[in-house]
């Protein structure tokens, strides 16, 4: 099967994400969405990410179905403080409990993604982000071919296991959004179209950055 990135395709732009150090616990880089399961069309998203996102993320706001979503890697640069000798456990795995979103370049409200994501000490984690919920489509959309240019601001809010709490650094992430640019069928007749994030049931295009795969119906 033939698998691309859609945002590929329709822009070569630089993706500038950055966080400055407030945390030992981080959203450290958006990962590129992994290839749907061929005979499934699920979608699994490893701890770390196998390749980071190429390109500028796109969202098409009068195509897509769902919430503007990218997968991301957390990491947590504190150490295991556990001891065997003093019978000491480890403190220091992290527990993101929400993530704070808010935007430049559009006149929408604040956003809060509640999810619970388990950071291990020395580690990573990856997780699934809800950067823009579809209530909030309609009031993006740009005039005519236009497209409208914005930065999503996330950062994470939770607790260590010794109980301290912490938020890390924001991270920002660029996004080109349009209407229409991503409008159409992907795949042949007959077949149904499995996308990484996935979509709503019987969409024929992601209508944002996603994998893909056209997976033909078994024979009978």
């Amino acid at each position: 099967m033939n698998i691309r990135t859609l945002a590929a395709a329709v822009l070569a732009l630089g993706l500038s994400a950055c966080s400055a150090e407030f945390s030992a616990v981080s959203v450290y880089a958006i990962c590129a969405p992994p290839d749907p399961d061929t005979a499934s069309g699920a979608c699994l998203y490893p701890a770390t990410c196998d390749a980071t996102f190429a390109g500028t993320p796109v969202l098409d706001v009068t195509t897509a179905q769902l919430d503007f979503r990218l997968p991301f890697q957390l990491n947590n640069d504190l150490v295991d403080n556990s001891s065997l000798i003093d019978g000491r456990i480890n403190t220091n795995d992290a527990f993101i409990k929400n993530f704070e979103i808010t935007y430049s370049g559009a006149a929408v409200a604040p956003w809060t993604d509640t999810q619970s994501i388990t950071v291990p000490a020395e580690g990573s984690s990856g997780a699934l982000l809800r950067l823009i919920p579809v209530q909030y489509f309609p009031s993006l959309v740009p005039p005519g071919a236009a497209r409208l240019s914005l930065v999503v601001n996330v950062r994470g809010h939770g607790n260590l296991a010794s109980q301290d709490s912490f938020t890390t650094a924001w991270f920002q992430v660029p996004v080109e959004v349009c209407a229409g640019c991503l409008a159409g069928t992907i795949c042949p007749p007959g077949d149904v179209l499995a996308t990484c994030p996935a979509t709503a049931p019987g969409q024929t295009s992601p209508g944002q950055s996603a994998s893909y795969v056209c997976i033909a119906p078994a024979l009978r």
